[in-house]
């Protein structure tokens, strides 16, 4: 990796390191940073309407061990086991595997017990969300470690290609520049340019059933003062869905972003933009200011909590 240095004109190489070299450990250090980091790091991963449910959680009573980060899936309604090394090791699918199976077998009571048992940031909302939509019967899993053995890849490719588990392989780099320390995730499994060619079997999302929520019963869990004014301007253009919080497709063709859409939060709305514009952040900054904007697999998402970014919104979406 290197550094580019506009001013000079140069660019400057970044050592590249390791967690043990760096006395980074496993758990206390790197789990706990993606923990406190959550927002960030599951775009990170390609899974940004992912909930983080625990770490350190027991997948059954007969064992032991337990799985170092659970997550859920907002957008399906799939559980996520994500499994943490430091360096290579050959037992990583094979324990994400075994914790998947014993996770398989949880109900929607198992879930919701241990997300309140965590107690974890936006249980009320997750927990809604839950109760209003069918569990999905795939378990996700993603692996993270700095180095894969090819067995590891290899085998976690035909379980993909074969009898179409959902398994993605990240790899984490670590790089140093004097006393600053950047980390760089990258997508091992599946290939980026093969994503589209996988086809999965047997993993049919469940569909809600929107009769059993409407937007009349999420409006009075929304904790910001514009929530009212934001679901009738939606629902002017589209039905949405209410058990999921979200209107997908919401616009088209946006200032060069293919997609836009609208996930409604308890504390803000949450906008997702497919396609990647040249200088999108820039566009972006330029349109609703001070605002973060975290890159995703097919583009980018930034959150509106106030008012008047809420009037950018609509006037840039079209009023």
């Amino acid at each position: 990796m290197l550094k580019f240095d506009v001013q000079n004109k140069r660019f400057e190489r970044l050592t590249q390191g390791n967690f043990k070299q760096e006395h980074i450990l496993e758990r206390y250090d790197f789990q706990s940073a993606i923990v406190r980091s959550w927002e960030q790091i599951k775009h990170s991963l390609n899974i940004p309407d992912a909930y983080l449910v625990g770490q350190e959680i027991t997948p059954h009573h007969s064992v032991q061990n337990s799985i170092d980060l659970l997550a859920f899936d907002s957008d399906d309604s799939s559980i996520i086991v994500i499994e943490l090394k430091r360096d290579k090791d050959k037992l990583q699918l094979l324990q994400s595997l075994s914790y998947a199976a014993m996770v398989a077998t949880w109900d929607r009571e198992k879930l919701i017990s241990q997300i309140q048992h965590s107690t974890v940031s936006d249980s009320e909302e997750l927990v809604d969300l839950i109760n209003n939509n069918p569990l999905s019967n795939t378990v996700k899993i993603i692996l993270i470690s700095e180095r894969y053995d090819p067995e590891v890849i290899i085998t976690a490719d035909w379980l993909a290609n074969q009898y179409g588990l959902d398994i993605t392989a990240f790899s984490v780099s670590l790089y140093k520049l004097e006393d600053d320390t950047f980390v760089n995730f990258e997508q091992r499994l599946p290939l980026k340019e093969l994503e589209d060619v996988y086809e999965k079997r047997g993993l049919k999302a469940l569909k809600s059933d929107k009769s059993l929520i409407t937007w009349d019963d999420v409006l009075p869990k929304l904790a910001y003062p514009f929530a009212a004014e934001a679901l009738q301007y939606c629902l002017e253009t589209k039905e949405g869905d209410p058990s999921r919080r979200r209107f997908v497709g919401f616009r088209r063709n946006i200032d060069g972003f293919d997609k836009v859409a609208i996930l409604v939060r308890e504390k803000y709305l949450n906008i997702y933009l497919e396609g990647k514009p040249d200088n999108a952040e820039e566009l972006l900054h330029h349109i609703f200011g001070n605002i973060e904007v975290l890159e995703w697999a097919r583009g980018y998402s930034f959150k509106v909590d106030n008012s008047k970014q809420f009037q950018i919104l609509k006037t840039w979406l079209g009023d």
